[in-house]
């Protein structure tokens, strides 16, 4: 049962990921435009526009990073990347406290706090037997 509960949370837990990251590919102006990469430019660069480079490569990790943790490829590792890539996501992008239209920021960022949770159960876990991982260590 432990296996197949591993499995069903990546299942479950890949596709925030995965489907974000595709769709930023599929309209990256939308990750430059959204008000965390806004909040995040004026932090490191004083309110410029951020770097296509950045966007993207923001983007691929995203969808990477889902499908490692989907399959089950260095699914602890992957799976603490995305917790702290969540902090300042959820940080800069839900400032709820700060007045931010709270109605639409104070359940995102208690949403995410439960992805983060989910995501470190991931990483405290490891993928289990039906995975990558459980495959390349001969566990069957």
């Amino acid at each position: 049962m432990h296996n197949l509960s591993l499995l069903v949370s990546r299942i479950l837990m890949a596709p925030i990921m995965v489907l974000y990251g595709f769709d930023k590919l599929v309209d990256i102006n939308n990750f430059i435009n959204n008000p965390a990469t806004v909040r995040l430019m004026s932090l490191f660069l004083k309110g410029g526009v951020a770097p296509m480079w950045f966007a993207y490569a923001n983007a691929f990790f995203q969808l990477a990073i889902g499908v490692a943790v989907l399959v089950g490829f260095k699914t602890r590792v992957s799976a603490l990347l995305v917790v702290l890539w969540l902090i300042p996501v959820t940080y800069l992008g839900h400032p709820f406290w700060a007045g931010i239209n709270p109605v639409f920021n104070e359940p995102q960022f208690y949403k995410n706090l439960a992805i983060m949770a989910a995501y470190l159960l991931i990483a405290t876990y490891g993928a289990g037997r039906y995975s990558v991982d459980g495959l390349l260590s001969g566990k069957r």
